[in-house]
């Protein structure tokens, strides 16, 4: 994606500048669980059709992250031969989606002399990579740059600098970053399978751009991408992501729970939380018992059974934890979302289709809550649940950008040229 800010309106993206019709969008997303890849077109109108699509199981991936590159590079692999197979197409570049890299958010603001002269494009470009710099370093490299509020000689922030003169230009900029060692990882599995990344992107921040509306883009609203592995958390306000984070807990720590507190496998207690798991105390029924397959049982044949109330138990009081650290992560984020409070939450990923989740986060935060499914105009299939909603958001972004400066592969930069940006940071800092 190149750095556009054609529009400096906090308006929803809409594949702002799609790709041409002979060369498809590819997008992989990355998960604890599950890796997929989707090969969508841009349609004439709005939205994308989708013509290849391929799941595997994420073996080598925890929390997000390349645990073993060698089984990673085969799950990849897989998948992307899956997608390819369905299109009929040769995939040559794709944009990735990470649930991993334990995302932080840092506001910077950033100034540069007008003179007297209008704002150009080249003006709001500088001043973006300048935030950039001054965030990127050796542990933490920049994924997103969104411009939050631009104002001229100090006055109201604008929806549109461009054309209009002053002294002094200032931008309010969200930098987005991720570890650079996860990062690096992934880059690296994904070289062995010879295509090119031209995107990253957080996928809560893309999950929330495949599922919000405008309204709530606008009034302010709380994603909360809830993974296998991960609870991905993405505040947008006034049309922007002004803030993401990220908790280290989902599905997987629920499915956990119940195998040790039910005394079962793995597999058993994902079955039974797929089934008969919920959030909800009215779902409590002590009459209700559930057979579980005790660990060396078969499935067929369980000695092993339990009230519905023993499992809402142990689902509930793992949820609440997750919940609670998502409001202890945004408390500690201070002004970084006091300045833009939610008016609402909206839950997607896997995770979040347990029974009464929904009921339960609005019960916590006190904010109307739904689950956020993909738009039906994205096109990546009116079947599709919470847990596509970071591939829909992630094609939006591969087809058009965020108005703001996007991840770019800095792998292969000469000593020469770190040595300019260490430059520049240092000027920018200190003058």
């Amino acid at each position: 994606m190149s750095v556009d800010v054609a529009t400096m309106g906090w308006r929803r993206v809409v594949a702002a500048r799609p790709a041409t019709r002979a060369t498809p969008l590819a997008v992989l997303d990355i998960g604890t669980s599950k890796v997929c890849c989707f090969i969508a077109r841009p349609r004439a109108g709005r939205g994308f059709a989708v013509i290849g699509r391929g799941y595997q199981v994420a073996e080598g991936i925890r929390g997000g992250d390349i645990a073993d590159a060698e089984a990673a590079d085969a799950a990849l692999r897989a998948v992307l031969h899956e997608a390819e197979e369905q299109a009929g197409e040769r995939l040559r570049e794709v944009a990735v989606t990470l649930s991993g890299g334990r995302p932080r958010s840092t506001h910077v603001r950033v100034t540069s002399e007008l003179a007297g002269r209008s704002v150009t494009d080249l003006d709001l470009r500088r001043l973006l990579r300048l935030a950039h710099d001054r965030v990127e370093d050796d542990r933490r490299a920049v994924v997103h740059v969104v411009p939050l509020a631009v104002t001229i000689d100090g006055g109201r922030p604008l929806v549109d600098a461009r054309g209009m003169s002053g002294q002094q230009l200032e931008m309010l900029a969200h930098v987005v970053t991720l570890r650079r060692e996860a990062l690096h990882d992934v880059l690296e599995v994904l070289d062995r399978s010879h295509v090119t990344v031209r995107a990253v992107s957080v996928a809560s921040y893309a999950a929330g751009l495949g599922c919000l509306t405008a309204d709530e883009l606008d009034r302010g609203c709380l994603v909360l991408d809830m993974g296998a592995g991960t609870t991905g958390i993405a505040l947008f306000a006034d049309g922007r992501l002004a803030f993401v984070d990220q908790v280290p807990y989902g599905g997987d720590h629920v499915t956990g729970d119940l195998a040790f507190g039910l005394s079962t496998t793995r597999a058993h207690a994902e079955r039974i939380k797929s089934l008969y798991g919920s959030v909800l105390w009215r779902a409590c029924d002590d009459n209700e018992r559930i057979a579980v397959p005790l660990i060396g049982d078969s499935a067929h044949h369980p000695t092993g059974e339990v009230p519905r109330t023993r499992l809402t138990q142990i689902a509930r009081a793992r949820v609440e934890e997750i919940l609670d650290l998502v409001g202890q992560r945004l408390g500690d984020a201070g002004e970084l979302v006091a300045a833009c409070p939610p008016r609402s939450v909206v839950l997607t990923g896997g995770a979040s289709e347990i029974e009464g989740l929904a009921e339960l986060t609005q019960e916590r935060f006190g904010l109307p809550t739904r689950l956020g499914r993909p738009d039906a105009d994205c096109g990546v299939g009116p079947d599709m649940g919470p847990c596509c909603a970071s591939v829909s958001g992630a094609l939006v972004l591969a087809a058009g950008d965020d108005r703001g400066l996007a991840w770019s592969d800095t792998r292969e930069r000469d000593a020469m040229t770190r040595m300019v940006q260490r430059v520049r940071r240092w000027i920018a800092e200190n003058f």
